[in-house]
């Protein structure tokens, strides 16, 4: 492939997640990773700090994780416009007597990408990719305090380049009443893609560092046990992006749930089912609609995951 095919390749990537990632913070690096995960809590607005633990919480804050009642296997996959892939898997286990640990894999790419000739003649189909292995752990301090840690395995992968790298996320969650939750997240601390162009670009290539913003979000959840959460998170970047975060959920008889949001001035909407599946598993299966920026079309959310 030609270097100027090539670039053209990385321009096309890059604005393919911009629309997704936002306006503000979705031009930098990392621009999957602050979409959000798990029809739940992108339904309510894309909140998550300080709700109920669950096998997405790792994304939002792992020290949600040492207040699990029971191991959690959870599975997201996103339908998205122009050619966008989005999905996550994730094992998150309380250990006892006051600990909870977690191992996730969020994928992001997009696929069928026409490549061109010099001469504007097709040339072959690209796909690219973005994925994260984290492991987290998390310690109960005290019956109402907690704190957490995630280590981010980050790989870019683009046609024939791919950029590495490591970040961490920290977290604590305070119980304050039994109906009131507040969180707080340090997410991409020292995360970011290194770069080696000197194949690619011979002469003027080299190691290149591209850094993801560094986030602060802060978050609560209100709970009236069995039928209604109110959850609100806010989130500061050191680029100067300020987001807030607000949603509801109600259930109906601890089965129907019914949830609406609004992420960043962007509405959500969505619901879910809990059943039992066989045995004592305990199962739900989420929705959730996000509408977008304007030309980015509807995404739909499936979120599954088993109690065990």
């Amino acid at each position: 492939m030609k270097p100027i095919l090539k670039n053209v390749v990385l321009i096309l990537c890059v604005n393919q997640w911009l629309v997704a990632g936002g306006m503000e913070n979705g031009g930098y690096a990392g621009a999957y990773q602050r979409i959000g995960v798990g029809a739940r809590s992108l339904a309510m607005g894309n909140t998550g700090v300080a709700t109920a633990a669950d096998g997405f919480c790792v994304y939002y804050n792992a020290a949600r994780l040492p207040f699990l009642e029971s191991r959690r296997l959870a599975t997201s996959y996103a339908f998205m416009t122009l050619d966008r892939q989005y999905h996550y898997v994730g094992l998150a286990l309380p250990l006892q007597p006051a600990a909870g640990m977690s191992v996730a894999w969020l994928h992001a790419g997009v696929r069928d990408i026409q490549g061109r000739t010099s001469t504007g003649m097709p040339d072959d189909v690209y796909q690219t990719g973005e994925d994260a292995l984290i492991m987290s752990f998390a310690n109960r301090f005290h019956p109402r305090l907690a704190a957490g840690v995630s280590l981010k395995i980050l790989r870019h992968s683009l046609p024939e380049l791919s950029g590495k790298g490591i970040g961490f996320d920290v977290g604590l969650l305070f119980r304050l009443f039994d109906f009131l939750t507040i969180g707080l997240q340090l997410k991409d601390i020292s995360a970011s893609y290194t770069w080696n162009t000197q194949e690619l670009f011979s002469e003027t290539g080299g190691n290149y560092t591209e850094r993801f913003p560094q986030l602060l979000k802060m978050g609560f959840a209100f709970t009236h046990p069995g039928q209604m959460v109110i959850t609100g998170d806010l989130e500061i970047s050191d680029k100067r992006d300020y987001r807030a975060y607000f949603g509801g959920e109600y259930s109906f008889s601890d089965q129907f749930f019914v949830r609406l949001g609004l992420n960043h001035l962007s509405p959500t909407i969505g619901g879910g089912l809990s059943y039992g599946l066989f045995g004592k598993t305990n199962t739900r299966i989420d929705y959730c609609a996000l509408f977008g920026h304007a030309g980015e079309g509807l995404t739909h959310i499936f979120g599954w995951e088993f109690g065990f």
